[in-house]
């Protein structure tokens, strides 16, 4: 490497290649361990010049490499692989003499894209796909021959590791320590490993050598064919593998990303799978050794050293990894699914007479009673009393009591709400999750008893601090599972190693435990695979095969069916149900609790829901459930009883409006509420003529549907009636006018509206309009425009309607209604959604005139309009949007949104325009003339759903994405939302959706 001249000048490499190959261009230098690698850009086409000593490199291992590459003819349309470019004399190769020296040239084709290595983020589409077209390339090589390979010995092939052995005094400390593991681990796996296929493969795909296409989750080729050996194939994977997870936090779910999409091009074997975590160690071992060799004869060569510190930090996090464990989900991935020890203790299960009671001294086989605790269910209905243990406690108890005193059980496999909690969370390629899915069988008995051993064995592990015990027993032919049992005051006669007959008392469990008394089976010796309580839902499968049911010992007791999954539900929804009801998603969410900010579906994943403004306070408030139930508990009837709640309801509401806004019906939701509205402004014009913008939306009731041109201008709509005048959507984006000072030019067509009406010999009976308009695609009004918009309807003797029905309540943050940022008095306003917080409650405020004209001796009577129960929910409601600082919460943090969406528009210009005032945002997606995207709006969001973020999509194209978050979000959820986004537009190549 000596004799290598570094310093070639782009001069003398353009005239090395023009006088070789007739090309020229820029030039940049490469980085290389056996050549000398230059990229040159020519006009045409780029390409890139190797230049290797003839003293470091033998032809025969150049011509090794250009077989390969003829082999492979530059690829398919699959995968893209460098091609040989012949020189002006027909050769492949050709020598060179500078200044002394010999070297061999070769020119080869340049492939177009990004280096792994600089790409951001690796997400696990893009892992998937690296796995996939790696297992493409193998395939290709798998019927390529060539002798040179076959005995050479190379350091850089993994089944060759043993040769780093000499070199471990090289190392230190804690470094020696890993490196001598997995040294350690490769020499126990080495005769599995000659014994597995074999062919010759690329050997070195790491993140310099593998090509990705821009802002997009493709692998689009490889390059650099210098370290092809012919070896066992599932080096090449485990290779792979290593380079893609270095810097990763998530090492298994990204290696498990590689393997899925490897074996679903090239399949891979079980005995295979089983020596992969070695594999990854022995490649390390060879990296980190080949490193230190060179750092102390090559100093000065910064290539030898590139990826070291990650190495490092590789190897010291899959240290810490079980193997078992890793072999498990890697097999798991690749659909080798059930494991043959797991089938044979199955088959013992089978064969075992024991009873629930034989776990309790003194007691019956009648004396127990399954109890249901998944998140699903509402045995314990309140999320907030399932993250306190005291509170938990006290339901259980109930429960108890309500079983006549039997001891309650389950718990298996049931997703647990009070493990959704922080310490739990786990972040992932694709987003938080919750370790919540539990591994073992709790009991509960309000009394104190004893444990007792179920089957003969031996204590293996004992820690009355962590109040674990474990014990190993025996089955089949020298098969081992074992009993864990946990929460107990042990006897204080159990030992480590001491065997134990069934029927010891293990311990005593205290009646005022706060902790159930837990059983657990495993197949694994603890130092195999560490004994946990709870995993992700995504590892079911797997820990459940390592955690076996303990119910599975007993035969007279199964557990019950947990009822329709997913599929059967839609099928049952699609059968019951009108067809007109759609489901978000494509693949829908089944959604069964709620919390702050997050939505919670049944596998218990949180969902940060960026789009719900019904839940106006935060889904289930401690508060507005307390209101609402405290009152349910009484009484629930109409309004043609007095009550005190429907007056300090009505008053505290009023106290938000102006002076001029003193009266309020109260209805049960935002399309009654515009349905009054309408009657209102009928019996006080007496006219029926009313003016709304395009693409509003104010309801779903035949009155409400006649004002909405989202709805009659959209699919299986008929067009404006007679009576509806539609004016333009005033969008400063991609409107009819654009620009901020447009108002004017907007309102104007209100005029035309009104003499349209005119001319049929009638007068408008009133305007209403969003004070931003939603389905419109959060589109704020113009300056000037709703105050021309109800001076010119006033002077043609209409009324004027401001449905805050999406946008009141304090969610705009500089008012508490949208109307107000514009400094006008609306004669009707009508309220929905945000006032009861996810409670069937609206109304409708208006001026006392109004509300005089409107009782003309027809009496207005609602059902369940201003209930006690629904007005003690929107009282309170207010007060938690007074008392928790909501108002000024969603002013700061819809400005913090707004500022960064600003900052990501200037990163993806695909983001056209951002828009909205506090928590009630909108960002549009259109190319680069502004034409709508809404394809990419849609995959947006469903990515964005993917990585655990509710969105939903509006506009009259569907291209503009809506946030309208519950207002209590804060400023770490908002950076969450924020994180993914940035990196669903970096990878999702939504321009050509």
């Amino acid at each position: 490497m000596s004799n290598l001249k570094l310093d070639f000048d782009q001069d003398t490499i353009n005239e090395i290649a023009r006088k070789l190959y007739n090309k020229t261009g820029a030039v940049k230098s490469l980085p290389g361990e056996l050549d000398l690698n230059f990229l040159i850009k020519t006009d045409s086409r780029d390409y890139i010049l190797k230049i290797a000593s003839k003293e470091k490199c033998a032809i025969e291992f150049l011509n090794f490499q250009n077989n390969i590459l003829n082999h492979l003819e530059g690829g398919d349309p699959t995968l893209l692989l460098p091609e040989i470019i012949l020189g002006i004399d027909g050769k492949q190769i050709n020598e060179l003499k500078i200044e002394g020296n010999n070297y061999y040239v070769r020119l080869l084709t340049w492939l177009p894209g990004e280096l792994w290595s600089d790409a951001k983020v690796h997400t696990p589409g893009l892992l998937k796909d690296l796995g996939k077209k790696a297992g493409y390339l193998t395939g290709l090589l798998n019927n390529f021959e060539d002798p040179f390979p076959i005995k050479r010995k190379f350091d850089w092939d993994v089944s060759q590791t043993s040769w780093t052995k000499p070199h471990q005094n090289l190392f230190k400390s804690q470094k020696k320590n890993y490196i001598d593991h997995f040294y350690k681990g490769f020499k126990s796996i080495e005769s599995q490993l000659a014994n597995c296929r074999k062919s010759i493969v690329h050997n070195d795909i790491n993140d310099n050598n593998i090509i990705i296409q821009p802002n997009n989750e493709k692998v689009i080729g490889f390059i650099d064919f210098g370290d092809a050996t012919y070896t066992a194939t599932i080096n090449d994977l485990a290779i792979c593998v290593t380079y893609a997870i270095m810097q990763k936090e998530q090492l298994l779910e990204a290696a498990l990303e590689v393997i899925k999409g490897y074996h679903a091009s090239f399949p891979l074997k079980e005995n295979e799978l089983e020596l992969l975590y070695w594999l990854v160690g022995a490649r390390l071992v060879i990296s980190l050794t080949k490193s230190e060799i060179n750092a102390k004869s090559e100093p000065e060569n910064k290539y030898h050293q590139v990826s070291t510190a990650a190495a490092w930090e590789l190897i010291e996090n899959w240290y810490h990894i079980k193997p078992y464990l890793a072999g498990e989900l890697f097999k798991d991935a690749c659909g080798y699914r059930t494991s043959k020890k797991y089938l044979r203790f199955q088959k013992f299960c089978n064969s075992t007479n024991l009873e629930l009671s034989d776990l309790f001294e003194n007691k019956r086989s009648t004396s127990f009673k399954y109890l249901n605790i998944d998140i699903s269910t509402d045995s314990i209905s309140s999320l907030q009393d399932a993250k306190d243990k005291r509170k938990i406690v006290k339901r259980l108890k109930e429960h108890w009591k309500e079983n006549a005193e039997n001891i309650i059980y389950g718990g298996y496999n049931e997703v647990r709400p009070e493990l959704i909690r922080e310490e739990n969370r786990i972040k992932t390629l694709r987003g938080d999750f919750w370790s919540n899915l539990l591994l073992g069988v709790q009991f509960w008995y309000f009394r104190k008893f004893n444990v007792c051993a179920l089957i003969p064995g031996k204590i293996v592990e004992l820690n009355e601090t962590r109040k674990i015990c474990i014990i190993e027993h025996s089955f089949g032919k020298n098969g081992k599972f074992y009993t864990i049992y946990r929460n107990l005051m042990f006897e204080p006669s159990l030992v480590i190693h001491g065997e134990i007959e069934k029927g010891d008392i293990i311990g005593k469990h205290k009646s005022k435990e706060k902790e159930a008394f837990i059983l657990q089976l495993s197949l694994h010796h603890p130092n195999e695979v560490h004994p946990i309580t709870h995993c992700l839902d995504r590892e079911k499968r797997v820990f459940n095969q390592i955690f076996p049911d303990p119910i599975f010992l007993f035969k007279q007791h199964k557990i019950q069916d947990p009822g329709l999954d997913n599929e059967a539900l839609f099928s049952e929804r699609k059968a019951y149900l009108g067809k007109s009801l759609s489901l978000s998603y494509e693949e829908p969410l089944k959604i069964v609790r709620g919390d702050g900010a997050y939505l919670i579906d049944d596998k218990g994943r949180k969902y940060l829901d960026m789009v719900n403004n019904v839940a106006h306070v935060g889904h289930e408030h401690p508060e507005i459930v307390k209101a609402g139930k405290k009152q349910m508990e009484m009484l629930n009837t109409n309004s043609r009883y007095l009550h005190e709640n429907i007056v300090t309801f009505a008053k505290k509401l009023l106290e938000t409006f102006p002076k001029e806004l003193s009266v309020v019906h109260f209805v049960n939701s935002g399309s009654e509420a515009n349905e009054l509205a309408i009657r209102m402004a009928k019996s006080y014009t007496a006219q029926k003529d009313f003016i709304a913008v395009e693409v509003g939306y104010h309801g779903n009731t035949n009155a409400c549907i006649d004002i909405s041109s989202y709805k009659f201008d959209g699919k299986g709509g008929k067009g404006a009636p007679e009576h509806t005048q539609i004016v333009p959507l005033p969008d400063l984006f991609r409107g009819k006018y654009r620009g901020e000072h447009t108002g004017s030019q907007y309102a104007a067509h209100i005029k035309e509206a009104i003499e349209n009406i005119h001319e049929k010999n009638r007068k408008p009976a009133a305007f209403i309009c969003e004070s931003i308009i939603s389905c419109g695609g959060q589109i704020e009004l113009p300056k000037g425009y709703l105050k021309l918009a109800y001076k010119y309807t006033r002077d043609a003797g209409g009324v004027c309607i401001a449905d805050e029905v999406q946008v009141g309540c304090g969610r705009i943050g500089t008012h508490f209604w949208g109307f107000q940022e514009h400094n006008v008095v609306p004669d009707i306003v009508t309220i929905g959604k945000p006032l009861g917080n996810g409670h069937p409650l609206a109304a409708v405020v208006c001026t006392a005139e109004i509300a005089n004209a409107f009782a003309n001796g027809m009496e207005y009577f609602n059902t369940f309009g201003g209930n006690p129960v629904s007005c003690a929910i929107g009282k309170k409601v207010l007060e938690v949007i007074e008392n928790e600082n909501l108002q000024q919460n969603a002013s700061e943090m819809g400005s913090y949104l707004k500022a960064q969406l600003k900052v990501l528009q200037k990163q993806f210009p695909i983001i056209g325009d951002v828009r909205g005032k506090g928590l009630f945002l909108g960002f549009e997606l259109n190319d680069k003339k502004k034409n709508p995207l809404p394809h990419a709006a849609d995959s947006l969001v469903n990515r964005m759903k993917e990585r655990g973020v509710l969105m939903s999509t509006d506009g009259p194209d569907n291209n503009v994405l809506k946030l309208k978050p519950p207002i209590i979000i804060n400023r770490d959820q908002i950076d969450y939302f924020l994180h993914h986004l940035s990196i669903v537009l970096q990878t999702s190549n939504l321009n050509a959706s």
